[in-house]
């Protein structure tokens, strides 16, 4: 807690929308956003293990928060509250979900792509999102080291598990045999629900259906094309859902709609739009 009233007393008030505007980094409309144009612009194998790798993360991440039981800081202090803290913070408060989450994708990319100016930004933004749950109130310092830590794992097991990760093609039939059983799970463990039907979106994928382009012109067009699609379809099926049951299923069946969106449906809208590159 010393350390949490200390940042902010040093930092001030002044620093608040910065982080405020950073932490935001580690949120899911960040995520979507950096898969799809990691999948399309850079490599589908490598966006494939970005999302199976992200997603399993994220459910590690709720099975230690509700393992250890953790209060969050500003519930323990609420002096220490900020508008990050009124939000929907209702987890525990032990590892960092966003310091794990950012760990993963960023340690995982920097890996991928070998490139010295990568790891930097990799480090930096690893770094200033850690910094920011702190700053907010809504992490201890334990919290987001944790969680750095645990993402370190993850983006190494992914590392590791790279090799065949292009190794199926699966059919129709299999995709649907998958996409059920994810449902069903989704229904057993509704507070996996949205991530399952991401993994199951990224699992079935056949990347040698999508060549990246090579140009910037084209990398250009596809990429706004891509981000507004999806969050086109993002922002509807979530105001769809808002008049449907809260239920598990639901949620389920809204993240595989966008997972596919992202690894099937944007690229076959692509071959089409641009049939020879």
């Amino acid at each position: 807690m010393l350390v949490i009233e200390f940042l902010q007393a040093f930092l001030g008030d002044r620093w608040l929308s910065f982080f405020l505007t950073i932490t935001h980094l580690g949120d899911q409309p960040s995520y979507i956003v950096l898969l799809s144009l990691y999948f399309w612009l850079v490599s589908p194998v490598q966006g494939r293990q970005l999302g199976l790798v992200l997603s399993l993360s994220i459910i590690s991440n709720f099975l230690l928060k509700d393992a250890f039981s953790l209060p969050r800081p500003y519930l323990l202090n609420p002096d220490v509250a900020t508008p990050a803290a009124f939000e929907k913070q209702s987890s525990f408060s032990f590892p960092s979900g966003h310091a794990q989450g950012i760990t993963t994708v960023w340690v995982t990319i920097a890996h991928y792509q070998q490139k010295t100016w990568v790891w930097t930004v990799a480090i930096a933004l690893i770094f200033l999102v850690a910094l920011s749950r702190v700053y907010l109130g809504v992490h201890f310092p334990i919290d987001v080291i944790a969680g750095i830590f645990v993402g370190i794992i993850w983006a190494t097991l992914g590392f590791w598990s790279n090799d065949n990760a292009d190794s199926f093609c699966y059919q129709l039939e299999q995709k649907i045999l998958i996409w059920i059983t994810g449902g069903m799970l989704a229904i057993a463990f509704p507070e996996f629900a949205a991530v399952l039907g991401v993994f199951c979106g990224f699992f079935t994928v056949t990347t040698k259906n999508h060549l990246v382009p090579t140009t910037w012109l084209s990398k250009t067009i596809l990429g706004m094309l891509g981000i507004i699609i999806v969050l086109t379809l993002h922002t509807l099926l979530s105001k769809i859902s808002l008049l449907l049951p809260e239920i598990s299923l639901i949620d389920y069946t809204r993240y595989l709609a966008i997972a596919l969106c992202i690894t099937e449906g944007v690229p076959w809208l692509w071959r089409r739009i641009q049939p020879v590159r």
